[in-house]
């Protein structure tokens, strides 16, 4: 499937050129905070190549489905909307699904019933998107709250890495234009890890890498009064349409390693932080298990030998047990006996 015969990649290249030329580009949009496009059927956020496409088409509202999506919510594309291609390589398709003998399966509206298949190989998938800006009869868009704010995040991420410590030259009217620079400058760093084949391919990689972070974690980002950027990077595109869809999925790989750096932090933040009656902890060799919880949260815990007594969350140890409920395995050491009070760390076997 193609638009005015010609490859994806060369339409896509010729429309970020002029893009570019006028200053309007998905890479030009100042103070904007940007979204990635997802389909809201399997909330699954849109990548690379594909992500790219979405984007240069600036829309406010993040949501692109598919006519099939489309029509099974009940949401109707308008008259006169134009669809958005876009391609991308699948690993599996829905088929229908077979009994035993190698007879359709069906459902109890007797329809047949469907089923994901893994693909022996990729398969290369066209299809267009309607943004929901596109449809009729659909709910406004309303972003899902979230646990830490934009700059919390790339914060987190930024402290994680130790691949940058906060630079203190960047002339940036806001704190959410700052952490976009910063998240930009870790992208650059994870390109320049590898032998470089071009320092313009290598720019490209970098920004679609930093834009796609910022789009995940609804920062802006804004390239500012880079005419050079935009000249070489329209340059090389003329030249060679397919380095934007090859930079793209490179720099999807490389926004999906920084942003993976944040979820350090929320491992940490999801483990428990309390004893709960019940627990049944391995420390040190024995098994301790919280028979009750009293006032101000201490635990009234037994070990395996029948001991009772009880543990403050002002004891060394009810931290030490509470590390020891969230890493298992470190728990247990053979041969040493549980205190009720250690100024020692728990985790001191090798």
């Amino acid at each position: 499937m193609s638009n005015n015969f010609k490859p994806l990649s060369e339409q896509t290249a010729n429309k970020l050129i002029a893009q570019l030329e006028e200053g309007k580009s998905v890479f030009q949009q100042g103070n904007k905070p940007l979204q990635m496009p997802f389909n809201p059927t399997n909330n699954i956020h849109y990548r690379g190549a594909a992500a790219l496409i979405l984007l240069m088409n600036n829309r406010e509202d993040p949501r692109w489905m598919s006519m099939e999506n489309a029509n099974y919510n009940k949401t109707p594309i308008k008259k006169e909307e134009k669809g958005t291609l876009i391609s991308f390589y699948a690993n599996s398709k829905m088929k229908p699904a077979l009994k035993a003998d190698g007879s359709p399966e069906l459902k109890e509206n007797g329809k047949p019933k469907m089923e994901k298949v893994k693909l022996p190989e990729a398969e290369l998938v066209n299809v267009f998107l309607w943004n929901a800006e596109q449809l009729d009869k659909i709910a406004a868009f309303e972003a899902k709250p979230q646990a830490f704010s934009p700059i919390e995040r790339a914060r987190q991420i930024m402290e994680n890495s130790k691949l940058v410590n906060p630079p203190q030259d960047y002339n940036i009217p806001n704190e959410e234009s700052y952490y976009s620079a910063i998240l930009k400058d870790i992208a650059g760093m994870k390109v320049a890890e590898k032998a470089s084949e071009s320092g313009i391919k290598d720019a490209l990689k970098t920004n679609i890498a930093s834009l796609f972070m910022s789009a995940q974690l609804n920062l802006p980002f804004d390239l500012g009064d880079h005419v050079g950027y935009t000249a070489s990077w329209s340059q090389l595109i003329k030249e060679q349409p397919s380095e934007l869809f090859k930079a793209a999925n490179d720099a999807q790989k490389i926004a999906d390693q920084i942003l993976g750096f944040e979820k350090k932090k929320e491992q940490e933040l999801s483990k428990p932080t309390t004893l709960n009656k019940g627990d049944i902890i391995a420390y040190k060799g024995d098994t301790i298990t919280v028979k009750a919880i009293l006032k101000g949260k201490t635990a009234q815990v037994e070990n395996s030998e029948g001991k009772n007594f009880k543990v403050s969350p002002k004891d060394s140890l009810y931290a030490s047990l509470i590390e020891a409920k969230n890493n298992p395995e470190r728990g247990k050491v053979v041969g040493m006996p549980v205190q009720e009070k250690t100024e020692q760390p728990y985790a001191m076997a090798r």
